[in-house]
């Protein structure tokens, strides 16, 4: 979009993220603090448009449900999923 190759979500995340005073005076609010305002865009800029590894992860859980199994460590094993994604 806009011949940058971001879509809408991202440039929007870009765009709040580069209003310095605002996106820091949140963080402060917040206590915490930013040591690089580059690695937070390119880390948002980074970050997956859908929840791929929840949606892998439900269709491994009702799997093992179906053979009477449970998966456990659903928030870990979906960010590690995630992440290889």
């Amino acid at each position: 979009m806009f011949g940058l190759g971001l879509t809408l979500n991202s440039l929007i995340s870009v765009l709040a993220v580069t209003d310095d005073d605002y996106f820091a005076q949140r963080v402060e609010a917040d206590g915490g603090y930013i040591e690089s305002y580059g690695c937070v865009i390119q880390d948002i800029l980074n970050f997956p448009e859908s929840d791929q590894g929840r949606i892998l992860f439900e269709a491994y859980d009702s799997r093992c449900e179906a053979d009477g199994g449970d998966a456990e460590a659903r928030v870990c094993t979906i960010n590690e999923l995630n992440d290889l994604l």
